[in-house]
């Protein structure tokens, strides 16, 4: 039986503790919305007084700026209502802050088991939603004991609260990673490589742990799921290599800090489901594909020099590149295996050119 994480435990048994409405969760959850409404409503006051500034004076209002004010209104809208759902079963220790957003009172496009149906089934659109249930997640592997809040007291001490109030409010307002990174490194003083990775890794594993509480919730229509790289020149050659792998719905993504891989859920074909379509036939570009037919300096920067040179010298293949390592508290992650391993030796080898040059000298 597959295990679950450390990391994924945390925020499933926060989710749990949510939909049965225990308090100190609810609370929890609550506080945490109340910064980010609070972060986000300076932010609608300081860009509306900007913008009637521009009125008064005459100026031209860009549609980029009064279409960046109303999707952070919709957000402000949001992330009250979510609030509401909660408050009744929170402690009575919120903040002024958090009351004062009560009483004032999602961004993803298509999901992706829509897709999965034929195109004559209507999919609405919103491109404002909040990613809620991400949010649920974040929040749950940020509580007090699991294994990224002590990540986070390492890196800020006492701070460790505000810090994960500001990587929520980037996810609840829609900052890529990177925006998050900053606010990290400003507020706090962290490295902007050690900012940047936390961000990213953290977001991307709420994502897909929100993705598969879904296909779970849907198990009646989702079967499996695939693994998806993204076939870019930036990739993991590990990732791209393990690109179509299907889990069962008890597996998490297993990938590295950092990873951009995706879960694509596989659904029951539509005769199953009762819908009177054809069944698809198109099969995506596998990440193997994609990498086979790179040119060569794409294949060098994806794997390294001295792997692509062993490998096209004939050391080995290109499916014994993927190596996981294991971790119960993080899960585990498909990594590229050491070129020393890949060459069957048991321990750094130096340069490839090194190694083959004293090899042939051996013989």
């Amino acid at each position: 039986m597959p295990i679950t994480p450390a990391v994924i435990e945390a925020a499933n048994a926060f989710r749990a503790r949510l939909l049965a409405r225990e308090r100190q969760s609810a609370t929890a959850l609550v506080r945490y919305y109340g910064a980010s409404w609070t972060q986000i409503h300076g932010d609608i006051t300081a860009l509306s007084a900007e913008v009637q500034a521009m009125r008064a004076a005459g100026e031209e209002i860009t549609d980029g700026k009064l279409r960046g004010l109303e999707r952070m209104r919709a957000i402000e809208a949001q992330v009250e209502r979510e609030m509401n759902r909660y408050v009744e079963f929170a402690d009575g220790e919120l903040t002024a802050r958090q009351r004062e957003a009560i009483a004032s009172g999602e961004r993803d496009a298509f999901d992706l088991m829509q897709l999965s149906l034929p195109g004559t089934h209507e999919v609405r659109v919103n491109m404002y939603r909040m990613p809620r249930e991400a949010v649920e997640n974040y929040v749950g592997m940020m509580q007090d004991g699991t294994p990224l809040r002590g990540v986070l007291e390492k890196y800020v001490g006492d701070a460790a609260q505000n810090l994960s109030e500001t990587m929520v409010t980037g996810m609840v307002a829609g900052w890529n990673p990177k925006k998050v990174a900053r606010e990290m490194r400003n507020a706090y003083g962290m490295a902007l490589t050690d900012s940047l990775r936390l961000a990213r890794t953290e977001q991307l594993r709420a994502y897909r742990t929100a993705n598969l509480q879904s296909y779970n919730a849907n198990s009646d229509i989702v079967t499996s799921w695939r693994r998806m790289s993204a076939n870019l020149p930036n990739s993991c050659i590990a990732c791209l290599l393990m690109d179509g792998t299907v889990y069962t719905l008890g597996e998490s993504m297993d990938d590295h800090p950092n990873g951009k891989c995706y879960l694509v859920p596989i659904t029951k074909t539509y005769a199953e489901l009762g819908i009177d379509a054809p069944e698809p036939e198109f099969v995506p570009e596998s990440g193997r594909e994609w990498f086979e037919r790179q040119d060569e300096a794409t294949q060098r920067k994806i794997m390294g020099n001295g792997i692509y040179d062993a490998w096209q010298d004939g050391k080995f293949a290109l499916e014994d590149i993927p190596h996981k390592i294991v971790d119960d508290v993080w899960g585990n992650s498909w990594v590229p295996k050491p070129l020393y391993e890949l060459l069957d030796e048991g321990g750094p080898v130096g340069s490839y050119a090194g190694w083959k040059a004293g090899t042939e000298s051996d013989q």
